[in-house]
C-alpha cells in the first residue's frame, strides 16, 4: 500500500517529542530518522522503497543545518503560549528549574514550560503570561511544540546566560579589589571572593559545552 511522503520544510514542522524519541536511540539508522521524524510506523516504512529511504533522510538532516531563530510566541491545540516576557525578571524558582531541565534533551519539554506558558493577556505588543506554578500543567504538551522553536530558545537563553556568567567575576574581582585596598574585608575573604569567581568560570564553561547540541549527522 502506497501513502504519500510530505518531507518537513523547516524544523518547525519537527516536534520536540520527536527528536527526544530519535535521540534515546544511540546509532539511529536513516530508517530510524524517516521513520521518527515523519511520524510512519514499521509497516508503513517498509513500503517505502530503500532507495527513497535514504533520500528522505538526507532531506531531513540538512534540516538541521539552518541557524536556529528565537520565536517570542507559538500557537498549540488553540493555545498561544509566549516566551518570558522579561528575562531579567526571572523568579530564582523559574532560573532553577530551566537551567536544570535544560541540561539534558529528555527533560527539555519541562525546561520549555517555564521559558513558555499560556498568554492570559496581550496589549499591542505586550503580554502577561500564566503564573509560573511548576513544570507539572504543561510539561508533556510541550512534547509537542516546534522543534525549531526550542533550539531558537536554547540559543537565547544560554546567550543571555553566558554574558551573565562573564561580566559576573569581572565585576566580583574589581570589587574585592578596592574592598581590599580600602580594608573593608580581610585577605582571607579576599581569597574566598578569587576562588568563587573560578568557580563561576568553571561554570561558563560547562554552559558553553551544551551550547554544542546534538544536531543530527548524516
Amino acid at each position: 500500500m502506497k501513502f504519500e511522503i510530505n518531507i518537513p520544510d523547516n524544523l518547525n514542522e519537527i516536534t520536540l517529542g520527536q527528536y527526544q524519541e530519535l535521540l534515546r536511540l544511540e546509532e539511529p539508522t536513516d530508517g530510524d530518522i524517516v521513520r521518527i521524524l515523519l511520524d510512519i510506523d514499521l509497516k508503513g516504512l517498509g513500503t517505502i522503497k530503500d532507495s527513497d529511504v535514504d533520500k528522505y533522510s538526507e532531506r531531513l538532516t540538512k534540516l538541521f543545518d539552518n541557524k536556529p531563530s528565537h520565536s517570542l510566541k507559538f500557537n498549540l491545540q488553540g493555545v498561544t503560549f509566549g516566551f518570558l516576557p522579561n528575562i531579567d525578571e526571572i523568579t530564582y524558582g523559574e532560573n532553577k528549574d530551566v537551567t536544570s531541565y535544560l541540561n539534558d534533551w529528555q527533560t527539555m519539554h519541562k525546561a520549555m514550560s517555564v521559558l513558555y506558558r499560556p498568554i492570559t493577556n496581550k496589549i499591542g505588543n505586550k503580554y502577561l503570561l500564566e503564573p509560573y506554578g511548576g513544570t507539572h500543567k504543561h510539561s508533556e504538551l510541550m512534547k509537542q511544540m516546534p522543534l525549531g522553536v526550542v533550539f531558537g530558545a536554547m540559543v537565547f537563553f544560554w546567550t543571555l546566560t553566558n554574558d551573565l556568567l562573564k561580566a559576573i567575576p569581572n565585576y566580583l574581582q574589581k570589587e574585592a579589589q578596592k574592598e581590599l585596598m580600602s580594608g573593608q574585608i580581610s585577605v582571607e575573604n579576599g581569597e574566598a571572593i578569587r576562588k568563587y569567581t573560578h568557580l563561576l568560570r568553571e561554570t561558563l564553561e560547562d554552559l558553553q559545552k551544551l551550547q554544542t547540541f546534538p544536531y543530527i549527522v548524516a
